[in-house]
């Protein structure tokens, strides 16, 4: 079957997008970079058509992240191959375009995918704050904390992405002393 030069565009985007932020993206992140935030798809139903078929076709293997229900995507030896043979098909403008957006905004994507965070109310008053820092394959922390009221929890649950590493390294540093 025949494939249109708009559905090897997708393809190669979404590959292009996954080798240059070098780090597994779930689904719904890719959705979110390739036609959210930028519009190099046209549509969210076709980004997730596309990245099923990279998954079926061998170029993209998706891994679940530990008890997380969102899979990370990660490029294959196979798709590396592909996209090095195919890329210059994507038009330089476009590459350009998501490589800067890549170079801005990596580290907020890796975060977001790495440190988990949530809360809620708890039926005497107080609310849990659920920490997390998860790996692809593992969750390296899972910290629940009991707090007093939502301004703490709304507070820890802001800044968990921010200081999640640095909390981790001490947290480590005090308990291997």
């Amino acid at each position: 079957m025949e494939q249109s030069e708009e559905e090897l565009l997708n393809k190669l985007i979404i590959l292009f997008v996954m080798d240059k932020m070098d780090i597994g993206l779930t689904e719904s992140s890719i959705v979110k970079i390739c036609y959210e935030e930028n519009g190099w798809i046209k549509q969210p139903l076709i980004c997730n058509d596309t990245v099923n078929r990279l998954v079926a076709s061998k170029l993209i293997l998706k891994v679940r992240q530990g008890r997380e229900k969102d899979c990370l995507c990660t490029l294959t030896p196979d798709g590396r191959t592909c996209l090095a043979n195919f890329y210059t098909r994507i038009p330089e403008s476009l590459r350009q375009d998501i490589s800067e957006f890549v170079k801005v905004n990596r580290m907020d994507y890796k975060r977001k995918q790495v440190y988990k965070h949530t809360y809620f109310k708890n039926s005497d008053g107080t609310y849990t704050v659920q920490l997390k820092i998860v790996e692809p394959a593992v969750t390296v922390l899972n910290l629940e904390l009991n707090v007093a009221n939502n301004k703490t929890a709304k507070y820890i649950h802001q800044n968990w992405e921010k200081k999640a590493a640095s909390f981790y390294m001490n947290l480590l540093e005090q308990l291997t002393e």
